[in-house]
C-alpha cells in the first residue's frame, strides 16, 4: 500500500470508527449549508417575484416634454402665464433609447382632441399592443380593436351612451376619422373618461405625423440603476423631462431589502453557531485521540502528514456536508416558495458550489484549532497519556 492511500485508508477508518461524532458533524454542516443555499434560492426567487409584480404596476419612466411658457404683463402687472402645447418627435426619442441600451418596454402616446357631434372629446392615440404588454390591469369588455377601430373609456361610453359595435365619426383638423368600437375599456383611472385609437391614425387625424405628447417606459432596473437610466436618458434627450414613477415600486423594494437582510442575519447566526459546534466536537476528537497521534509521530508520521489526515477527515466531511446541504436546501426552498408564494422556485445548480463552500469552510475552520494542536503534540507525552 503506497502512502497517499494509507492516508485515504486512515482518514476512511477514523471516521467509520467514530460513527456518532461523524453523523453529528455530518448533520451540523448539513444544516448549515442547507440553511444557506434554502434562503439563497427563497431570495432570488423573491426577487424575481417581486420584480414580476411591480411591472403590474406600469411604468416606471416618463418621457414628457417641457410646456413652451409665456409670460403675459405689462410693467408691474401680470395678467398670467399662455402655455403652448409641445410634442416629443418620435423618431428622437427611439434613436435615444437605441443608443442608451436601455432594456425597456415602450409605449408611445399622442393626447389631443376630435369633435364628435356637438362635443370635443378627448382622444389618445397608442400602439395596443405596447398597452397590453405595460398595463395588464385594463379590462376589456369586447375585443381589442383592430385597423380601423377604438375602445372608449367606460365613464366616456357611459356619458355618451356608446356600446360596442357602435361607429363614430370624429372630425380631426383636416381630416374626417370613420371608427368603429369594439369594446370600452375599464382601468379605475383616468383613461375610463378616454377615447382610444391606433397611433398612427390619430398622428394622421391630427396632422402631427411623428409626434408625440408622452412615452411611458418599463425599464428592467430598481433603486439607483434606474435612476442612473433615467439620468443617461435625460442626456440624449437635453431638451425634455425623464420624470421617475416609483412610489409603490419603491416600497416594495425597500420590504424586499430588508426580508433579505433578515435572511442574511438569521444566516450568519447559524454559520456561526455550526462553525462552534464543529470546533467542539473536532477539538474533543484531536484530545481522544492523543495516543494515537504521539504513536503515529513516533512510527515517523510527520506534523505535515499527521495533520493532512486531519484536514482530509474535514474535506470529506465538508463535501459531503455540502451536497447533502444543497440537496436538502434546495427541498426546503421548494417548499416555502410554494407555501409562502404560491409558485416554483427556480433551479439554481450554481447554489451547489455555494453550499459545498460553506461546508468546507465551517469543517475546515472549525478544525484549525484542533490541526494546530496536533501540529505542536509532542508524541513523547502523548504516548505516556500527560
Amino acid at each position: 500500500m503506497n502512502r497517499r492511500r494509507w492516508l485515504i485508508h486512515l482518514v476512511l477508518r477514523a471516521l467509520a470508527h467514530r460513527k456518532g461524532r461523524t453523523i453529528l458533524l455530518l448533520a451540523v454542516l448539513a444544516m448549515a449549508s442547507s440553511l444557506a443555499t434554502a434562503l439563497g434560492i427563497v431570495s432570488s426567487s423573491m426577487g424575481k417575484r417581486v420584480a414580476e409584480e411591480v411591472r403590474k404596476y406600469g411604468a416606471n419612466l416618463v418621457i414628457i416634454p417641457e410646456t413652451a411658457r409665456l409670460d403675459v404683463g405689462s410693467g408691474g402687472l401680470n395678467f398670467g402665464v399662455v402655455s403652448e402645447p409641445t410634442y416629443l418627435l418620435q423618431r428622437q426619442v427611439e434613436d435615444a433609447l437605441a443608443l442608451s441600451g436601455l432594456h425597456a418596454e415602450r409605449s408611445f402616446h399622442l393626447r389631443g382632441t376630435l369633435h364628435w357631434k356637438d362635443a370635443d372629446i378627448i382622444v389618445e392615440g397608442v400602439n395596443f399592443a405596447d398597452i397590453r404588454r405595460l398595463f395588464p390591469w385594463w379590462q376589456i369588455k369586447g375585443n381589442w380593436p383592430v385597423a380601423g377601430e377604438t375602445v372608449v373609456g367606460n365613464d366616456l361610453a357611459t356619458r355618451l351612451k356608446l356600446k360596442p359595435g357602435d361607429t363614430m365619426e370624429l372630425v380631426g383638423k383636416d381630416q374626417l376619422v370613420r371608427l368603429r368600437i369594439s369594446g370600452i375599456v375599464s382601468s379605475g383611472g383616468e383613461e375610463d373618461a378616454l377615447l382610444f385609437l391606433a397611433l398612427p391614425e390619430l398622428q394622421q387625424a391630427l396632422g402631427l405625423n411623428g409626434q408625440l405628447t408622452l412615452v411611458r417606459l418599463m425599464v428592467t432596473a430598481g433603486g439607483d440603476s434606474l435612476k442612473k437610466s433615467a439620468a443617461a436618458l435625460q442626456l440624449l434627450l437635453p431638451k425634455v423631462k425623464v420624470n421617475e414613477v416609483r412610489q409603490t415600486a419603491r416600497t416594495s423594494e425597500g420590504l424586499l431589502a430588508k426580508v433579505k437582510l433578515l435572511m442574511l442575519m438569521v444566516t450568519a447566526v447559524v454559520l456561526i453557531s455550526a462553525g462552534s459546534s464543529v470546533a467542539g466536537t473536532m477539538s474533543t476528537t484531536v484530545l481522544e485521540r492523543g495516543k494515537e497521534i504521539g504513536l503515529m509521530k513516533a512510527m515517523g508520521g510527520t506534523r505535515w502528514e499527521v495533520m493532512l489526515i486531519f484536514c482530509g477527515e474535514a474535506a470529506l466531511l465538508g463535501v459531503s456536508g455540502g451536497v447533502a446541504g444543497y440537496l436538502f436546501g434546495s427541498a426546503i426552498a421548494q417548499f416555502i416558495t410554494r407555501t409562502v408564494f404560491s409558485a416554483s422556485a427556480e433551479f439554481i445548480p450554481w447554489f451547489a458550489c455555494i453550499s459545498l463552500g460553506v461546508s468546507l469552510f465551517l469543517a475546515l475552520l472549525g478544525s484549525l484549532g484542533p490541526m494546530i494542536s496536533v501540529f505542536k503534540l509532542d508524541p513523547v507525552r502523548s504516548l505516556r497519556g500527560e
